[in-house]
């Protein structure tokens, strides 16, 4: 489905992906790891093509979408950022935000996506996420974290994209507002076998969702696990083990 071939990208001759290749299939859900600097954020800036590569090709669905630029790809790749602030408009309303979501990729302006837009489907879907209606009246930006980012994911799977990017949607999140919001997108994910692949450094949530797992390291993934590979892996196999012994 989604294909990169020899990726290369570098800055100022640093090089940050190297020779990169891997392939991802329909409905995988890939958890990648990886420590700071292994080029996980330039590994999904690539795929979205925020980054044009220095070298090599990516083709989705057998298109070469390569020279593609992040607009142009964003009908078919959507992406939740960590900063909950990049996700939606903090000075909308969470209707106004998920009518923009809902008519993202069609011609339609806010006010004409509101007035087709009924009060009952919105409530419908902050209903399944058991919110109560009256946050479709609040502003993003007075929403709590886990709230602003649990109706981003929404936003982000309104309209099913053929790949989902989540870059550590869960970082900036509480232990509860996680779960809450990892719980809602993992069942999201697995009705709609959407293909999705996940960033985290929390090696707990790498070995508890997905189907696969790929560690990155120096620009280049270095291990994959299968399904079955990840029942006999320990967090310390994804992260290393901090030897506490030297820390004092």
């Amino acid at each position: 489905m989604l294909k990169l071939k020899n990726i290369d990208v570098s800055f100022n001759n640093n090089h940050i992906l190297q020779k990169l290749s891997c392939n991802v299939e329909q409905g995988d859900f890939i958890v990648i790891v990886g420590a700071n600097g292994a080029g996980k954020s330039t590994f999904f800036n690539t795929i979205a093509g925020k980054i044009m590569p220095n070298q090599g090709s990516i083709h989705l669905d057998g298109i070469d979408i390569t020279n593609l630029n992040e607009q142009q790809r964003s009908g078919m790749i959507t992406r939740l950022f960590q900063n909950t602030k990049l996700n939606s408009v903090g000075s909308l309303t969470v209707a106004q935000n998920l009518a923009m979501a809902h008519y993202s990729r069609r011609s339609a302006r806010l006010v004409d996506g509101m007035k087709d837009m009924p009060r009952n489907q919105l409530e419908e879907i902050v209903g399944e996420l058991g919110v109560d209606a009256s946050i479709l009246n609040k502003q993003m930006q007075t929403l709590s974290g886990g709230q602003r980012q649990l109706i981003s994911f929404v936003m982000a799977t309104r309209l099913i994209p053929k790949i989902l990017l989540l870059d550590e949607p869960t970082a900036a999140l509480d232990p509860k507002a996680s779960t809450r919001l990892l719980q809602y997108a993992t069942q999201f994910i697995k009705k709609h076998r959407v293909t999705t692949l996940l960033i985290t450094h929390d090696p707990h949530i790498a070995l508890s969702i997905g189907n696969k797992i790929w560690v990155l390291e120096n620009g280049i993934i270095t291990k994959e696990y299968s399904h079955e590979e990840k029942v006999g892996l320990t967090p310390d196999m994804l992260i290393g083990q901090i030897d506490y012994a030297n820390l004092c």
